[in-house]
C-alpha cells in the first residue's frame, strides 16, 4: 500500500507540475532528479513516469530519455468535446433548481475571477485557472456529482495546458462575460441558453489557437 501511495504522489506532483508549465514541453525529465526533489526513492518516480506516458503527457524514448509531450491539438478537441458534452448536461439540469446560496455562490466566484484577470499577481495564471474551475464545478456539487467533475478534470492534461497559455496570452474579460452570461441564463431558467452559452464558453478556445501557437511555438513541436 505504501508503494501505491508513493506511486500516486509522484503522479500527482508530477502532472501538476507539467500541467502548470513548470515542466515544460520538450523538457527532459531525470527520474533520479525528481525523486530527490520529492524525497523518496525512484521506482515510484519511474512508476509515475510510466502512467503518465500512458496519458500522453510524458514520452519515453529508450536510449535517450523522457520528454515532457508537446500540447497536441487533436488531444485538446478530443479532450474538450467530451468535457462539453457533459457540462451542457449538467448547466441543463439545474436552471429549474438553483437556490439562493448557490446563486451568490456563482456570483461570488464570477467577481473572484474578474479580480484575478486584472491582478499582478505572480500566480495569476493559476489563480485564474482554479477560479474558472470552480465555476464549472458548481453545477455538479448542486447534483451532488462532484466526483464526476473531478474525474472529468483530471482527464483534461492537454487542455489545462493550452488554457494556462491562453491567459498569459489574452488580457481580455471574455471569460468573465461569458460566465455572467451562463449564470443569467440559469436564472431565468432558460435551460437552452445556458446549454448554448456553455457549449460557446467551452469552444471558445478555438478562437485562440492561432495566436498561442505564435506566441509558444516550442510547446507545440513535435519532439
Amino acid at each position: 500500500m505504501a508503494n501505491i501511495s508513493a506511486r500516486e504522489t509522484a503522479y500527482q506532483h508530477i502532472r501538476n507540475r507539467i500541467i502548470h508549465l513548470d515542466l515544460k514541453p520538450g523538457e527532459a525529465l531525470s527520474d533520479k532528479e525528481l525523486a530527490e526533489q520529492m524525497g523518496m526513492s525512484r521506482t515510484p518516480v519511474r512508476e509515475a513516469i510510466l502512467m503518465l506516458s500512458m496519458v500522453k503527457l510524458v514520452v519515453v524514448r529508450p536510449q535517450s530519455g523522457t520528454y515532457v509531450t508537446p500540447i497536441d491539438l487533436k488531444v485538446v478537441e478530443i479532450e474538450q468535446f467530451s468535457r462539453c458534452a457533459l457540462e451542457k448536461e449538467m448547466v441543463g439540469r439545474i436552471c429549474q433548481a438553483l437556490d439562493p446560496a448557490h446563486r451568490r455562490q456563482y456570483e461570488e466566484n464570477i467577481q473572484l475571477y474578474q479580480f484575478y484577470a486584472h491582478s499582478q499577481l505572480p500566480s495569476r495564471e493559476e489563480k485564474l485557472l482554479e477560479t474558472d474551475s470552480e465555476f464549472h464545478r458548481i453545477a455538479f456539487q448542486i447534483q451532488g456529482k462532484e466526483p464526476h467533475f473531478k474525474n472529468m478534470l483530471d482527464t483534461l492534461h492537454h487542455t489545462e495546458r493550452f488554457r494556462i497559455l491562453s491567459l498569459m496570452v489574452f488580457q481580455d474579460d471574455q471569460v468573465y462575460h461569458d460566465h455572467q452570461q451562463i449564470l443569467q441564463a440559469i436564472v431565468r431558467g432558460d435551460t437552452r441558453g445556458a446549454v448554448e452559452g456553455m457549449e460557446t464558453h467551452l469552444n471558445r478556445y478555438q478562437e485562440n489557437v492561432q495566436a498561442v501557437q505564435k506566441a509558444f511555438p516550442q510547446y507545440f513541436e513535435a519532439l
